[in-house]
């Protein structure tokens, strides 16, 4: 996998190389198996330091979500408004990815199914995923 652009925390470094090759992974301790969500040097489950990151499928379901309609950042104003979602993965159980959503939010509802679309600022290392309701990927 790529490096993650250099000015990403460094624990974050799996999760941007998988984008960087259109895909999701998450760290998941060797030790016991779970996944878990924020990257952190040990497990929260047993506390082992046998740490990797594991690529996922990629759909999700909605678990919970809101609709932004005021930009707290200028840089956002034109995409108003958005959709901030909490993810689930059922290959990844206990992980809960905050991401946006590209639908009408009066389409939504909790527990859809969601699949990543991965932009295309990969050559720039600035790639991201949104999440789009499944069959509209």
């Amino acid at each position: 996998m790529s490096d993650a652009p250099s000015t990403l925390a460094p624990e974050f470094a799996g999760f941007f190389a998988a984008l960087q090759e259109r895909a999701l992974a998450f760290p998941c301790c060797d030790a016991c198996g779970h996944f878990h969500w924020y990257p952190m040097k040990a497990c929260p489950h047993c506390r082992s330091s046998a740490i990797s990151w594991r690529r996922i499928a990629g759909t999700g379901s909605l678990y919970s979500w809101t609709t932004v309609r005021h930009a707290f950042d200028p840089a956002w104003r034109d995409r108003l408004p958005y959709i901030v979602a909490l993810v689930e993965f059922p290959d990844a159980p206990g992980v809960r990815l905050i991401a946006n959503v590209a639908a009408d939010p009066e389409a939504l509802a909790i527990g859809m199914a969601v699949t990543p679309r991965f932009d295309d600022g990969v050559a720039t290392g600035k790639s991201g995923v949104t999440f789009v309701p499944a069959g509209n990927a």
